[in-house]
């Protein structure tokens, strides 16, 4: 690692951290609040549910594209540079829909595809090069990620008190200018990392052996590697379950608190609270994560996960919904957790940014996507008993989390 390229000296883990914090202050305002924008800019709730699925779904091809991508470049902050600034223009080209009133759909279509994939393409080749990082300077991932948690809620908030005092441009604003900041943050704070398949080895030899058998493989041998690698399936099929279970209760959980008569100042709180667990289990829980390890951790996360949406589809009371919400710690925190670092152990370390790409792009992507879909219909069939699907959904996850563990080589 080269020297730090800011005028002052800052910890790796903070220099992380920051940049984890500008990455998730656009996604704490493009989440909640975007299809409201896209809604008051004309989208009716079927438009905005295509234009919210495609990118979605789309990951199990720009996911792959992204990792190989990234792969070519000698530093990990490069691609994260592009990509964000890639991201802002795209969010910002939303804006020509005012313009082009016959062509609305088709802009927010192909833009907001567009700039949520390099938006969302950032999260698993940081996460990769902090985890590389964190084991080489021993210092823990989850903080400088629990940072970034923290800004999510910090932006809902801020974005919601500026929604009340003006238009919803300030949304797209918002975004657009996280965007910016992101990749001057990137460019800045970023550390010089040499990929891990670039960096000197102790084996000189053997390292130039590995980069002319790594030059040999194109990008789609190296996934085709990947996907022959059984465990590394095993995960992909565990983590995408107990992530896509999720759907339904972004879809469609403020919705049905309202429907119950719950405020929408309670719904906030509620949605609060599941993320502050997040944040507290990835700042405080490392104890706990050495004590269990990533194989018995995602076993846990599978099993709160089948009782929590098992319990949300019998229509509980609030008090007990905020218990349900700190159960997020473990059907997310846990599970995300888990896959990072199972990835790190079932992966070869020069295609660990790909193996957490593609990762990424299976669980937050296409089982995400296809949920999202399905959501609708199933909300509009069965209400929130659509929970119950969601909990034989994450009781697959179970099942596969299982399997992974009994097939493990090692603690």
């Amino acid at each position: 690692m080269t020297a730090p390229t800011t005028p002052f000296t800052l910890k790796t883990s903070l220099r992380q951290g920051i940049f984890y914090v500008a990455m998730f202050a656009g996604t704490g305002a493009s989440l909640p609040f975007l299809p409201l924008w896209l809604k008051v800019n004309g989208m009716s709730s079927e438009q905005i549910g295509l234009i919210l699925a495609s990118p979605l779904l789309l990951r199990s091809v720009s996911g792959p594209i992204s990792g190989v991508w990234a792969d070519r470049f000698r530093l990990y902050r490069t691609p994260l540079i592009y990509l964000a600034i890639l991201g802002t223009v795209f969010y910002a080209l939303l804006g020509l829909g005012n313009l082009f009133t016959g062509w609305r759909f088709w802009i927010y279509l192909c833009f907001y595809t567009a700039g949520y994939t390099c938006m969302t393409s950032l999260s698993p080749l940081l996460d990769s090069m902090t985890l590389q990082l964190a084991r080489r300077e021993g210092f823990t991932y989850a903080i400088p990620r629990a940072l970034g948690s923290a800004s999510f809620i910090f932006a809902n908030i801020v974005v919601g008190f500026l929604l009340l005092r003006g238009g919803s441009d300030c949304i797209l604003i918002w975004i657009v200018l996280s965007g910016l900041v992101a990749a001057f943050v990137a460019r800045v704070y970023l550390p010089e990392v040499l990929r891990p398949e670039i960096a000197p080895r102790a084996h000189a030899k053997a390292s130039q052996e590995l980069a002319k058998e790594t030059a040999r493989q194109t990008g789609l041998q190296r996934i085709f590697e990947l996907a022959r690698n059984k465990d590394f399936v095993w995960l992909l099929l565990a983590t995408g379950c107990l992530q896509g279970a999720h759907s339904f209760y972004y879809a469609f959980s403020t919705i049905i608190w309202k429907s119950r008569g719950v405020s929408s100042r309670t719904c906030g709180y509620l949605w609060a609270t599941g993320v502050v667990a997040e944040i507290v289990f990835m700042a405080f829980g490392d104890r706990l994560r050495r004590k269990l390890g990533p194989w018995r951790m995602l076993l846990l996360a599978s099993a709160v996960s089948v009782i929590r949406w098992a319990s949300m589809m019998m229509s509980p009371p609030v008090w007990w919904l905020y218990g349900l919400q700190l159960t997020h710690a473990f059907s997310f925190a846990a599970t995300y957790l888990a896959g990072l670092e199972l990835v790190h152990r079932l992966v070869p370390r020069e295609d660990e940014a790909l193996g957490q790409t593609l990762s990424a792009a299976f669980a937050n992507g296409v089982v995400m996507g296809i949920g999202t879909l399905a959501s609708g219909t199933i909300y509009q069939s069965v209400g929130d008993r659509g929970y119950a699907l969601m909990a034989v959904l994450a009781f697959l996850g179970f099942g596969c989390a299982l399997r992974l563990y009994c097939r493990r080589s090692i603690p």
